[in-house]
């Protein structure tokens, strides 16, 4: 783009954001005067104040601005804080809004945005980088990015509030987009008059904490309002730029995002997370696909009216059909009258086979959501034993092929239009989002496992296995792997917290394994810690485990975890295991937060990047691949940072094509609670990873590394020297940090702290950093 529009481009933006906040400080000074109106004099005076000292810098200005201040009553200072409080975060709204404004008019290429996009990428690799367009299709083909949201305590906005603020940027988005007579200009001022107004008179603060599955709630309110509907679009374009470079559609069957949760999950430190907690959010995640999958089957059988398809759909058809004659159609119609299906309630004749097949599939939905709601009434019911004895979807496969039987029906019979309008669509979702919408991990502290094996070796009177040394603990674990002898014997005495964990297996063992991911062990130090797991989703009766990924965060923890995975896939056993249930595949998870909190920020980030490049190497060795999980939160000290940088700078070799990153509390809001934001983000991601496959970094050179070696060891030593070995310095933290105030804040359902301690080392990283 030239400089001249390029200027006139940013004018046009700036001007966007000083109109869309004019308009809201004056919608929200006026609702200010409607309720408290001497409330609204003094914010008015206290903004002329502001503006006044920092036009002037004047110590004067300055002087007459703090003693207005003093004046105040302590009421009136509650309500002014409140008031400033809403206007800064109407000025944010603002922003995001003139960014996506920002977003829309590089996409229509009227400015030239500063970071990459997936199809700015592909004309880069093939035409500066010489990479065949082949190849870039090979490789996206094969590269998959997974997105775990968290429950982490970083959002302090109620989602009541969030909510309101979403319709207003939403408002205004119309008003910048939308072509509007005066009337209908008038009604959406008036409509976002209403929402300054409701959020003003709405209590900032959340009075009681969240429960796990209101979290859980939180969390599926944007698949609903933004991710589920970008997914299928975001791979339109993604294949619209495929073609500008000679290269077909990316495969219906191939994914590339995946989305994962911690949301009732993750018991590290919070008691409030139980095996029931689990089973309720799993439930609720079925639930909302399946809702979803309903209204897309519904309204795919109004377009898919046509007669002609292929004979495979046909032969379909004629048996389902068939099947609907037999058991009665009156008794079918009467069924589906009293569900409320929006039309089609007798059963349909073969003459026009996609709605025979999409009304079986619909009664198919009805029937696993039904199941579902019982499971969620009766916690004696088994998740995965409902849904096998009952007519109900419990593998995605059974929803993809006749969908896909269908789109491969439409291409042979020429209606190509027809199959890559709402039907693909509603194939990538299938393929996205399965039937579980997002897969749950299952966190817990190491030793909440070797307690449990300690209660266990001391019933058998095989001594302590608290006290036993680490080899010793690996060659009974190996044992006890090996045999077929059950290991837990009946009436057992476990300790309350012995026996949660062990009812969380046995709850996972009755839960649909399509909705489990990973069983993340966090403070993970040793190869026992990761084979206790293993032993104990086996005696659970887990006939399907979970991959076990151990949590390596503090510096020490990091930098033992080469040697920590090298002892572990020594085990032939382990190897074997790894192979023949898991493809070959290690997961291994890192953390930013407690690494920062243990070490400071440069020490701590220079150990993660060693730490990744030595344990890749190890499970190279062992001939296994290693998939990295990058357990990052928002803020700087918690890992967080431009998204693209931070994926084009982890280590060479180590992405290959699969990335797994948490997205945590506020970071969620900020990345898909929009949906042009929403696509950015999955557009980022996608042009990230494929760069660091096919252009990686360039190996750091040994006076670099030597370097980073000495500046770490020093930062580390100087920053441990008044954070841990001080004693004022807890004091000091306590007192001039609102530490305590966020821990009442109730913004998540978990304690501040893991342990009932004084220090810093049980001290949670989040509030640490906040």
């Amino acid at each position: 783009m030239d400089p001249p529009m390029l200027m006139q481009s940013n004018n046009r933006a700036k001007q966007l954001l000083r109109d869309d906040d004019s308009l809201l400080r004056q919608v929200f000074f006026n609702v200010l005067r409607h309720h408290h109106p001497n409330t609204a004099n003094k914010v008015d005076v206290i903004y002329a104040l502001s503006q006044a000292w920092c036009k002037s810098k004047d110590n004067g200005d300055f002087d007459l601005l703090e003693k207005y201040l003093d004046n105040l009553k302590p009421e009136e200072c509650i309500l002014v804080a409140s008031a400033f409080s809403h206007m800064l975060n109407l000025h944010n709204l603002t922003e995001e809004v003139a960014n996506t404004q920002t977003e829309r008019a590089g996409r229509m290429g009227e400015v030239t945005l500063p970071t990459r996009s997936t199809n700015k990428s592909f004309i880069n690799l093939t035409t500066q980088n010489g990479i065949a367009p082949e190849m870039v299709y090979k490789t996206l083909c094969s590269q998959t990015v997974e997105l775990v949201f968290t429950a982490h305590p970083t959002q302090a906005f109620r989602q009541s509030l969030l909510k309101k603020y979403a319709k207003v940027r939403h408002y205004l988005d119309e008003l910048h987009n939308k072509r509007m007579s005066p009337y209908e200009k008038i009604e959406l001022l008036e409509a976002i008059r209403a929402q300054v107004q409701a959020a003003w008179r709405t209590d900032e603060i959340r009075r009681q904490k969240p429960t796990p599955q209101d979290e859980m709630r939180h969390g599926v309110s944007y698949f609903q309002q933004t991710i589920m509907d970008m997914v299928p679009i975001f791979y339109r374009r993604v294949d619209t730029a495929l073609a500008n470079i000679g290269q077909p559609r990316t495969p219906l069957t191939h994914r590339l995002f995946e989305f994962g949760s911690w949301m009732g999950g993750d018991r590290d430190g919070n008691p409030n997370v139980t095996a029931t907690t689990t089973r309720d959010v799993v439930i609720l995640a079925r639930l909302e696909a399946v809702n979803a999958y309903f209204q897309a089957v519904e309204t795919l059988m109004f377009d898919l009216s046509m007669w002609r398809c292929s004979p495979e759909l046909k032969a379909l058809a004629t048996r389902l059909a068939a099947r609907a004659i037999a058991a009665d159609p009156n008794r079918i119609a009467d069924e589906r009258k009293k569900r409320n299906y929006a039309d089609f309630w007798m059963p349909i004749a073969t003459n026009e086979p996609f709605r025979v097949v999409l009304s079986h599939m619909r009664d198919r939905l009805w029937q696993t959501r039904e199941v579902l709601h019982q499971c969620l009434i009766n916690a004696q019911l088994s998740v995965r034993q409902a849904l096998e004895d009952t007519d109900s979807y419990l593998d995605v496969q059974e929803l993809f092929e006749p969908l896909h039987l269908m789109y491969t029906s439409l291409m042979s019979t020429g209606d190509e239009s027809t199959a890559n309008h709402k039907l693909l669509d509603v194939l990538r979702q299938v393929q996205t989002f399965g039937l579980s919408l997002m897969n749950l991990d299952i966190r817990q502290e190491s030793t909440r496992h070797a307690e449990v094996m300690d209660a266990l070796t001391r019933h058998l009177e095989l001594g302590s296995y608290l006290s036993w040394p680490e080899e010793q603990r690996t060659s009974w674990l190996l044992q006890e792997l090996s045999g077929r002898r059950p290991l837990f014997p009946p009436g057992m005495d476990l300790s309350p917290d012995e026996a949660e964990v062990v009812a969380t297996f046995r709850t996972l063992a009755e839960l649909p394994h399509d909705s489990l991911h990973s069983y993340i062990i966090s403070m993970a130090r040793t190869a026992s810690d990761v084979l206790s797991v293993v032993l104990l989703m086996k005696e659970c009766g887990m006939k399907e485990p979970l991959q076990v990924a151990p949590l390596f965060e503090t510096l020490d923890d990091l930098n033992n975890a080469p040697h920590t995975m090298d002892t572990l896939l020594a085990s032939e056993w382990y190897r074997n295991h790894i192979f023949e249930r898991h493809g070959g595949v290690q997961e291994c998870m890192i953390g930013y937060s407690d690494s920062g909190k243990d070490a400071g920020r440069m020490a701590a980030a220079w150990a993660l990047f060693e730490t990744q490049e030595s344990i890749v190497k190890v499970a190279e060795q062992h001939g296994v691949r290693l998939i990295l999980f990058h357990g990052r939160g928002g803020s700087v000290g918690r890992g967080g940072g431009p998204t693209h940088m931070a994926i084009r700078s982890q280590p060479p070799a180590t992405i290959k094509g699969k990335l797994r990153v948490t997205i945590q509390g506020e970071t969620i809001e900020q990345q898909f609670g929009e949906r042009e934001v929403c696509f950015r983000t999955l557009d980022l991601y996608t042009s990230a990873v494929l760069e660091a496959c096919l252009d990686p970094p360039s190996q750091a050179h040994p006076e670099w590394r030597q370097m980073m070696h000495q500046l770490s060891d020093i930062s580390c030593k100087v920053y441990r020297s008044y954070v841990f070995q001080r004693p004022e310095f807890i004091e000091y933290f306590n007192l001039a940090t609102p530490v305590g105030e966020l821990g009442r804040l109730n913004i998540g359902s978990r304690p501040a702290s893991r342990k009932q301690t004084k220090g810093i080392e049980g001290l949670r990283a989040i509030p640490w950093v906040f």
